[in-house]
């Protein structure tokens, strides 16, 4: 049996540790809560995802944003998908949306999304036939992306780049919502839908914030 004052020294010990632990997790969480209020405002009126702040020696924050699609009700959504329901929705005991699906229906809940098309915009950005036909194949609707694209290809000002790049990205959302609910035999008008889906599921907003050390 171990002596009582190797006992008392690591009781004492484990208690400072403990201490030590609560303190280091209670400033862990202000300094995560300090970066998620810096990266909500750093990624406001963007459509990027994620943010990273660099600190000495290789250290790096992540701030990631996601979207969080709870449904409420799964025969409100079949009725929206109509006959692409299988491909968006694989029914188990408990119902579990696809990546593509749960992308839907929060953009859709969100209102991240602008009436228009993808033609229109390109046309809107320059009158030039040949630099129209290269951004109509590589504006994908990724932000980051089309950002650097409309800045290398079509020479535009980073701010004026992100802008274009923004409403590019609501534009082929909406693009794709419309494709999606003609091909699921909507009846309805597209406003219609977007009620739908406020009534079918809950979005939450998540942030999470990961630290990175280079190795040594």
């Amino acid at each position: 049996m171990a002596a009582a004052s190797e006992i008392k020294e690591k009781a004492d010990r484990l208690a400072e540790l403990s201490r030590q632990a609560a303190r280091v997790k209670a400033e862990t969480e202000q300094l995560k809560a300090w970066f998620e209020r810096q990266a909500l405002e750093d990624l406001k009126d963007t459509k990027s995802k994620t943010m990273e702040y660099w600190g000495s020696q290789g250290a790096r924050v992540v701030v990631g944003s996601a979207d969080t699609v709870k449904p409420v009700s799964m025969k409100m959504v079949k009725e929206l998908l109509g006959d692409v329901y299988p491909d968006f929705v694989k029914e188990e005991t408990s119902y579990k949306m696809s990546e593509p699906c749960k992308r839907l229906l929060a953009m859709m809940f969100l209102g991240n999304y602008t009436e228009g098309t993808l033609d229109e915009t390109i046309r809107a950005i320059t009158g030039d036939e040949k630099l129209q036909r290269a951004l109509k194949k590589k504006l994908k609707g990724k932000y980051e992306k089309d950002t650097q694209t409309l800045i290398q290809a079509a020479g535009l000002p980073p701010k004026e780049a992100s802008d274009w790049a923004y409403l590019t990205s609501e534009i082929i959302g909406w693009e794709w919502m419309t494709q999606i609910l003609a091909a699921g035999g909507w009846q309805g008008t597209p406003q219609e839908a977007v009620d739908l889906v406020r009534a079918a599921v809950i979005v939450d907003e998540g942030i999470k914030v990961a630290v990175e050390m280079e190795k040594a």
